[in-house]
């Protein structure tokens, strides 16, 4: 599928306060109604080029520029980027910018990519246990807005808001091919997310793929009984990209242990969705893709949590899920089923890189 070009950067925030200086404050960074920001150049990394608008304009340019997505099946192709935490609104910009410019080329993807930010702290507090969380996974939820847990959770509603805007569009006259990429916390965004989907009776299969990488929450999401039943029913399939070496993932398996699931605390996006034995199986819409051979001589450790978003072999992989073509740079473990490892002597073009740096996050930053 041929790389188009676009006219318009899209972000979706529901920040109550997108622009404060007050990034580290909960006063402020806390949730609100949904806000639509665009920019006149696509996937634009330069955040004073962002304006609001009300919905209807942007859903009038984004039409516009998802027709240019059209697949030879005569659906459009949109991608949904949900950030993890350590990002202001300004570095939820830039990051989703320059991870869609990365998606485009070297990865390949012929679809068109926008952000939903929900409001995350800076990076000076993001690592503190008393910001993380004030209880661990509820559904329904209890607190909705302090941490950051609390403020997921009280970004449910505008979630499920954007997903049902977007699951609306018709594109001559066919529904979107609508998928979701979440990295890190994000991966807890999409959690809830999904949760809130079900019980407002979204359609089984309505999501084309959720890609989950580094995500900060238990290995075990997808057994039985545990909450990853909804992404897994919503989304036609899941894709999860892990890495033993991701020492963010690792630091939050330790500090915000208690947060975590007790009795399966191991992140899936350190040993995916296979690491632990299941009672039962677990859906064959789920597979797990481990990188640990290429997050690997990135300089620093602290490089691997966001280098899924950058590296060769990882983008190409996502765009050939995206596309509905066969991937080419998997090996499957043997006797695993839906268990791959990345060959990291195959994609290894880096093409051109974004603006922003191939390995730009710091260990608070997830």
């Amino acid at each position: 599928m041929a790389t188009p070009s676009f006219n318009n950067s899209y972000f979706i925030t529901n920040r109550n306060d997108p622009t404060t200086i007050w990034v580290d404050s909960s006063t402020y960074v806390i949730p609100g109604p949904l806000s639509y920001y665009m920019s006149n150049t696509p996937y634009d990394q330069t955040t004073d080029n962002y304006s609001t608008v009300v919905w209807s304009t942007f859903l009038q340019d984004l039409e516009t520029d998802l027709a240019s997505t059209v697949d030879a099946n005569g659906n459009a192709n949109l991608v949904v980027y949900i950030h993890g935490l350590g990002n202001t609104f300004d570095d939820a910009i830039v990051e989703a910018a320059a991870f869609g410019s990365a998606l485009a080329s070297p990865g390949g993807f012929g679809g068109l990519l926008i952000a939903f930010d929900w409001p995350s702290y800076g990076t000076a507090v993001s690592a503190m246990a008393s910001y993380y969380a004030t209880t661990q996974i509820n559904f329904p939820v209890v607190n909705t807005s302090g941490t950051i847990r609390d403020n997921i959770n009280g970004s449910i509603d505008s979630f499920v808001t954007v997903i049902q805007n977007l699951l609306a569009i018709r594109i001559n006259n066919k529904p979107i091919n609508l998928s979701i990429i979440s990295h890190s916390e994000g991966n807890y965004m999409l959690l809830m997310g999904m949760l809130g989907l079900k019980k407002a009776g979204v359609a089984s299969a309505s999501i084309d793929h959720a890609i989950m990488l580094a995500a900060d929450i238990s290995a075990a999401v997808f057994q039985s009984g545990q909450f990853g039943y909804a992404i897994t029913e919503i989304c036609s399939g899941v894709s999860v990209y892990y890495s033993g070496a991701d020492a963010d993932v690792n630091y939050s398996d330790y500090d915000f242990f208690a947060y975590h699931n007790q009795v399966y605390p191991s992140r899936l996006g350190l040993i995916g969705p296979f690491g632990y034995p299941s009672a039962s199986g677990i859906p064959g819409s789920v597979t797990g893709i481990d990188c640990s051979q290429v997050t690997v001589n990135l300089g620093l450790i602290t490089n691997v949590h966001g280098s899924y978003r950058s590296l060769p072999q990882t983008l190409a992989d996502m765009s050939s899920i995206l596309n509905s073509s066969s991937p080419t740079g998997r090996i499957a473990y043997p006797g695993g089923t839906n268990s791959y490892y990345l060959n990291p002597a195959v994609n290894t073009d880096p093409g051109t890189a974004p603006r922003q740096g191939i390995y730009r996050r710091l260990v608070t930053q997830r």
